[in-house]
């Protein structure tokens, strides 16, 4: 595996902002890099934002720089796609081997991502779309679970190591929820997956999730779930409530907020 310096979509160039976004650490390491990004909600009011100010999807791509300056400026995060490669990007800045995945889900291949990242001389996993954001050693042989705070991640090698699956547990609830390709692609490759993302469903409604200390905060349309102390509890919000829930839960810009509901119909989640 060979990292991509020259590739943009795996690219910092701006030191002074990821200087600003990493902090004034003596040292910046793996921890460090993965608890800046785990400040970063996972949201797609910027993808949706984005998609609708430029020609197409290839020019709708959040790239790194961007990324960590709408963060800094905005309090936004980003969907897979933009998250996964600005923290390659940023990984490889610090001389940390790092590179994107592709996984599969229920609805689609290719439809998620993570990144594979060289701790020790042994690959883990940081998927920060999917709030992993403590780096979990992946499987070699037999199964590895970790605790995610609000979860417990289970990883289980199949295809003869080829594939990951990854699993949550909460209680004696246990759900499939991906599968990982181990063998990393290149920026082509995940370019075409994160141009095809910005014709989902998902882009007709808000999506926001990010877990604080106290609790986990996930809102689709209108319908808000926070999960604390073992117990959700589910909350159907109208627009207002969505976008004072996101300016104050999630630290998100009233502009970013506004531009977005302009686009898309709040609480209009298909069923199915």
């Amino acid at each position: 595996m060979t990292p991509f310096p020259d590739d943009p979509l795996f690219t910092v160039t701006d030191d002074t902002l990821l200087s600003r976004f990493l902090g004034t650490a003596a040292a910046v390491d793996v921890a460090t890099i993965c608890a800046a990004f785990a400040r970063m909600p996972y949201e797609n009011l910027t993808k949706i934002v984005k998609r609708d100010a430029v020609i197409g999807p290839s020019s709708a791509k959040r790239l790194p720089d961007e990324v960590i300056s709408d963060h800094l400026a905005y309090g936004t995060g980003g969907t897979c796609f933009s998250l996964t490669a600005a923290l390659v990007a940023v990984l490889s800045r610090h001389g940390i081997e790092a590179w994107p995945l592709l996984a599969d889900r229920r609805y689609g291949p290719d439809t998620h991502c993570g990144a594979l990242v060289m701790i020790g001389g042994r690959p883990h996993l940081v998927d920060p779309g999917y709030l992993i954001h403590r780096p979990v050693p992946f499987p070699q042989g037999t199964p590895v679970t970790a605790d995610n705070r609000f979860n417990t991640v289970e990883l289980v090698p199949v295809d003869g190591g080829r594939k990951v699956e990854l699993y949550t547990k909460s209680g004696n609830d246990r759900k499939y929820r991906l599968t990982y390709k181990m063998t990393p692609v290149d920026g082509l490759t995940f370019g075409v997956a994160w141009e095809s993302s910005f014709a989902w469903e998902m882009m007709a409604y808000p999506v926001l999730t990010r877990v604080t200390a106290a609790a986990h905060h996930y809102l689709q349309g209108g319908e808000l779930r926070v999960r604390a102390g073992g117990k959700t509890a589910r909350h159907r919000l109208s627009a207002e409530g969505s976008g004072h829930f996101i300016a104050e839960q999630m630290g998100i810009s009233p502009d970013i907020i506004e531009k977005a509901f302009r686009l898309v119909k709040h609480g209009s989640v298909p069923a199915g």
